[in-house]
C-alpha cells in the first residue's frame, strides 16, 4: 500500500463515520481508490522513560574508584564525587570510517509529549526548485506542541571508540588505556520546552 492509498484511507474514515448509524461500508475498487485525493494523518500523544533506574550493560560498583572495577562495571557520577551513580543508555556515532566518534553518553530520564502529528505531504514545488523534480509524497512529522522533562540528563562527547572502556582498568579486568572519550558538556532538564516546526523524511529508492 502506498502513502497516497493510507492517506486516503485515514480520510475516508473519518467522513464516514457520522454515517455508521444509517449506512454501512462498501469496500472500494482499487482504481476508485487510487482516483481520490485529499489530507489526513495522525496526532500522537504520550511518554516514555529512558533507563530511568541505568541501563543493562554495566552494573553499578560499590566504589567511584574506577581502578577498583570488575569488567562489567562503571560509574556515571562526577568526578570526585564519594558514592558511585547508574549509568544511563549510550549512543556513538561515527561519521568518518577513519575518523573519531561523536557520542551521547548517561541518557536516561522521563520525557513526555503532546501533539505529535504525523502525515504524508505531496512536495511538487519549492525547495529551490527541486520540489518539482521529486514530485512524490514524503512523511512530515510535526513537532510536538508541548515536550516535557522529568529528571532528564545526557552527556555530549567525543572518543576514539564506540563503546565505553575503563581507562584506569587493567586488561584483565576489561581496561583499555588507550581509551580516550572527552565529555562537551552534560544537561540535565526538569521542565517544559515549546516546539514548532516540522521535520520532513524524503524516501530514496
Amino acid at each position: 500500500m502506498t502513502f497516497r492509498r493510507i492517506e486516503w484511507l485515514f480520510l475516508w474514515l473519518a467522513l464516514l463515520l457520522p454515517a455508521l448509524a444509517h449506512s454501512e461500508l462498501q469496500p472500494m475498487a482499487d482504481d476508485a481508490l487510487s482516483a481520490t485525493s485529499g489530507q489526513g494523518g495522525v496526532y500522537l500523544s504520550g511518554d516514555f522513560s529512558i533507563n530511568k533506574s541505568g541501563g543493562v550493560l554495566w552494573t553499578t560498583p560499590t566504589s567511584n574508584v574506577a581502578s577498583t572495577w570488575t569488567a562489567n562495571q562503571r560509574s556515571c557520577a562526577t568526578l570526585g564525587a564519594s558514592s558511585p551513580e547508574d549509568c544511563g543508555m549510550r549512543i556513538a556515532i561515527r561519521a568518518e570510517a577513519a575518523g573519531g566518534w561523536y557520542v551521547l553518553d548517561n541518557m536516561k530520564g522521563i520525557f513526555s509529549f503532546d501533539g505529535l502529528t504525523l502525515r504524508t505531504r505531496f512536495i511538487d514545488s519549492g525547495f529551490n526548485g527541486d520540489g518539482s523534480s521529486f514530485n512524490q509524497d514524503t512523511l512530515e512529522f510535526g513537532l510536538p506542541n508541548e515536550m516535557k522533562f522529568q529528571d532528564a540528563r545526557f552527556t555530549f562527547a567525543v572518543a576514539n571508540q564506540g563503546g565505553w572502556r575503563n581507562k584506569a582498568g587493567t586488561a584483565a579486568n576489561g581496561g583499555d588505556a588507550t581509551y580516550q572519550q572527552t565529555n562537551i558538556f552534560s544537561a540535565k532538564v526538569d521542565g517544559s520546552i515549546r516546539m514548532q516546526g516540522n521535520v520532513l523524511v524524503f524516501p530514496k529508492n
